[in-house]
């Protein structure tokens, strides 16, 4: 039986809904979908440069959680940009 989730604080506020190349409407476009607590860990570790034992703190999760959310969000951001994809932000800051 799996371990339950753990809550994670977050609290960046998302600007828009979705990033999607220009010139192709958003219906024809594969969609990639990033999490709550992977945009947080984007803002966090790449935007404020917290240290990853910092913004583990300030989420309320351990230091290899947030590594493992920081490199999945980097992964679906670059494949949307190198691949065309739409990037479907999540709607809501709220804990999860």
């Amino acid at each position: 039986m799996p371990r339950p989730r753990k809550c994670r604080r977050l609290s960046a506020c998302v600007p828009c809904s979705m990033f999607k190349p220009n010139g192709i409407p958003s219906s024809e476009l594969t969609r990639i979908q990033l999490e709550a607590d992977e945009f947080e860990a984007l803002n966090l570790g790449d935007v404020e440069k917290l240290s990853q034992l910092d913004a583990a703190a300030r989420m309320g999760i351990s230091r290899q959680t947030f590594g493992n959310l920081l490199a999945s969000a980097r992964k679906k951001v670059a494949t949307a940009v190198t691949c065309g994809h739409a990037l479907v932000l999540p709607q809501e800051s709220q804990e999860s």
